[in-house]
């Protein structure tokens, strides 16, 4: 199974303005269990580059907010059997600023696990742009791959664009993806005005929802 999508040529890859970053190269040897908790709000430029092999567990959570220019590229390579993976992202972008966050994972081990879930919220006249590829080669057998986008927009100019690729060579494995970009839902906003919390309020509150379930790593920010 094979879904595709190019990247649009006025959507390209950011260059960080600041030299501020956070550079990380791993790897998850068998049995081992990592897990990384980072600030965004520290950094314009994130580099991850992880190999998983056998038995291993693997978990990068990035949270905070946004308000420069920044890049989040997380590259992982599951080269052993019965690993896990998870990616997954907690974002606010304000003011005009830019994310760009591209998660790009290659599976080439039996019963393998992958879970990639970004989370954003966009305030103002702020753009994110989200990338998730997964490759899976044709000699897998077994193995799950789970990816969502989940976005909401609080200004009349922000953005948000998602681009999925699903490169599955193999019927053995089973894959899903889900996207969801939107406004506040108007109702939800009547409702909270009928318990008496001011609009402010309950849109922060309606971001927070969304935002707080991504991740499930509890480590010290790094």
């Amino acid at each position: 199974m094979t879904l595709l999508n190019e990247k649009p040529l006025s959507e390209s890859p950011i260059t960080p303005l600041l030299v501020v970053d956070f550079g990380l190269e791993i790897d998850v040897l068998p049995g081992m269990n990592i897990s990384h908790r980072i600030d965004v709000s520290l950094h314009s430029s994130i580099s991850i580059v992880a190999r998983v092999h056998g038995g291993a567990s693997l978990s990068i959570f990035v949270t905070g907010n946004v308000e420069r220019d920044c890049v989040i590229d997380r590259t992982v390579s599951v080269i052993g059997d019965s690993a896990f993976v998870e990616l997954s992202s907690s974002i606010r972008t304000k003011g005009k600023v830019r994310c760009d966050i591209s998660d790009d994972v290659d599976i080439a081990a039996n019963n393998s696990r992958c879970v990639i879930d970004n989370r954003i919220v966009a305030h103002d006249a702020s753009r994110a742009v989200i990338r998730e590829r997964v490759v899976v080669h044709p000699s897998v057998i077994h193995g799950t791959i789970a990816t969502s986008i989940r976005g909401m927009l609080f200004g009349n100019d922000a953005s948000i664009r998602a681009i999925p690729e699903l490169d599955i060579a193999t019927n053995m494995v089973s894959a899903k993806h889900a996207v969801s970009i939107a406004r506040p839902n108007m109702s939800a906003l009547a409702y909270c005005a009928s318990r008496g919390i001011d609009r402010d309020d309950a849109m922060m509150m309606i971001a927070d929802g969304l935002l707080c379930p991504a991740g499930s790593m509890m480590n010290a920010t790094i």
